[in-house]
């Protein structure tokens, strides 16, 4: 059990807020919004950052000048759909990408499993275009008993070395009325490579989990919500959400960012640009030309992500 400490007068703050837009607006025909919405994962990816959505079937690359977006669509859903909420009932058909990586030349994008087959996908951009390959044996593996009676909720992804680092997030109340646990696990790239060539037929890795116990926020469970590599260390995310299911949303408190260093972890809150705490989830981070970025997953189909800069600790 990784247990992470919040660090005495320690925090990150904003000092730069971009919403993230579609240059030239929405698309209709393909069933595109004229923003980004629920930006759930960041990576860098042939030079450049780029954004996954958690409830819209769009890759996004970033103008970090401007913050308009280039998109790419993903496969299509049920009617052509490529949106997918609550309001248009629909909200069970989405991939639920919420982690995303650069591997050689492409992006891989992985739904979080959250309990629905169809969350059991990688979506793949590269040279041929954007794919799905359904993972059903990696996610059956990935869901251990180690983690609760729960779903599996894969919420964190970055790759170190020759390894894929993933992260579950926690608070998935399941029929024991237990919580699952935050934890993270790491599978050889190589594995990665052969399932999405070969998912009927590939060797499955050895999964391991490590618990990771993260702590409270203002009163409210701290939950595992990105990954990103920090040298020989693993930086995360993590958001206080009042809510007891990985499928649905609760009121946001806050957010923190901390690292994993061996057997040690720390984490500070998110200051914003008033420095005042940061009561937004936070779902997306990576490091990109020497900053560090963080989006924001607003759980409003109606409001554009933020894409956030910040200043580490001192």
């Amino acid at each position: 059990m990784l247990r992470a400490t919040p660090a005495p007068d320690r925090s990150w703050r904003v000092v730069r807020r971009q919403a993230l837009r579609y240059r030239g607006g929405s698309d209709p025909d393909h069933d595109r919004p004229a923003h980004v919405r629920a930006a759930s994962a960041l990576t860098v990816w042939r030079g450049q950052v780029a954004v996954v959505s958690d409830d819209a079937s769009f890759v996004a690359t970033v103008d970090l000048a401007t913050g308009l977006c280039e998109p790419i669509a993903l496969p299509a859903g049920p009617d052509g759909r490529r949106q997918f909420d609550s309001g248009r009932g629909n909200k069970a058909d989405k991939l639920d990408l919420e982690a995303c990586v650069s591997l050689d030349d492409a992006l891989v994008a992985l739904g979080s499993d959250s309990g629905l087959a169809i969350r059991r996908q990688a979506a793949v951009v590269d040279a041929g275009g954007a794919r799905l390959v359904a993972l059903p044996r990696l996610y059956a593996a990935l869901r251990q008993p180690i983690l609760g009676d729960g779903a599996l909720n894969l919420e964190g992804a970055t790759v170190v070395g020759a390894q894929l680092v993933l992260g579950n997030r926690g608070g998935d109340v399941g029929a024991d009325g237990v919580p699952t646990i935050d934890a993270i696990t790491r599978v050889p790239l190589a594995a990665l490579r052969a399932l999405l060539a070969d998912p009927d037929g590939a060797a499955l890795p050895a999964i391991a989990w490590t618990p990771l116990a993260l702590g409270q926020l203002a009163g409210v469970a701290l939950r595992l919500t990105e990954l990103e590599a920090w040298g020989d260390d693993l930086a995360f995310a993590a958001t206080a959400e009042a809510t007891v299911s990985a499928y649905d949303d609760g009121a946001v408190v806050g957010s923190v960012i901390g690292a994993i260093a061996g057997a040690r972890a720390w984490w500070a809150p998110i200051l914003d640009e008033h420095g005042r705490p940061l009561t937004a989830k936070v779902e997306g981070l990576v490091r990109f030309g020497g900053r560090w970025l963080a989006s924001i997953d607003a759980d409003d189909p109606a409001r554009p992500s933020d894409l956030l800069e910040l200043t580490p600790p001192a």
